[in-house]
């Protein structure tokens, strides 16, 4: 009985002694799976990560190229305005069809005619209707069609000379050749007499 109970002793003894060594192996076995599944979760958020981040890279990368997109279509409306007003413009100063054109010519003939000078008095100025602001660069124009389908403008403005002032009256027609040809100038001086001077009168070759 002496001999059995040491011998208990020691094994249990043995046996509490080699406890904590399965304890420690079963600790170390959870912390390496611990380990491994917290590598695997941390990766699997990298990729999700980088996975929203191309996305979204390539959200904004769409939103600025529709941005592009829609800022050079309106540069380019905004070219075509230009260049048509620019033509427009073009047109009006320098075509000889152009009621400036004509009002221009128009004018240069009036101040050079001799009777016109001796009526009204030099020095004399040509103007348009006179605006709410005082201003004067309004010239009258009518365009119009004669029975035969051809263009025509009638063109209005106004001389004021020395001593008395006259009223302009123009009138233009498409000849064969579609080019504005003026057909009358006349002008009526607003004096005592209502004298009119025709300055130019192609209406018989012209008709």
């Amino acid at each position: 009985m002496l001999l059995r109970r040491p011998t208990q002793v020691l094994w249990s003894f043995t046996h509490n002694l080699h406890r904590p060594k399965c304890f420690s192996v079963t600790c170390t076995r959870l912390l390496s799976s611990s380990t491994v599944s917290l590598s695997k979760d941390l990766k699997e958020a990298s990729k999700s990560n980088s996975n929203n981040q191309l996305s979204t890279s390539f959200a904004e990368k769409a939103k600025s190229n529709a941005k592009t997109g829609g800022y050079g279509l309106v540069i380019v409306a905004g070219l075509g305005v230009i260049a048509a007003v620019v033509g427009t413009i073009f047109k009006e100063l320098f075509s000889s069809n152009s009621p400036n054109s004509l009002y221009s010519k128009a004018v240069q003939e009036c101040l050079a005619h001799h009777k016109v000078q001796d009526l009204l008095g030099e020095p004399i100025k040509a103007f348009g209707e006179e605006t709410r602001r005082g201003r004067r660069n309004r010239v009258s124009q009518m365009q119009y069609q004669d029975k035969e389908g051809r263009a025509g403008i009638r063109i209005e403005f106004y001389l004021q000379g020395l001593r008395n002032r006259g009223t302009v009256q123009l009138d233009a027609r498409e000849d064969s050749s579609g080019n504005m040809q003026t057909r009358y100038i006349i002008v009526q001086v607003e004096d005592m007499m209502r004298n009119t001077v025709i300055v130019k009168d192609r209406r018989g070759q012209l008709s």
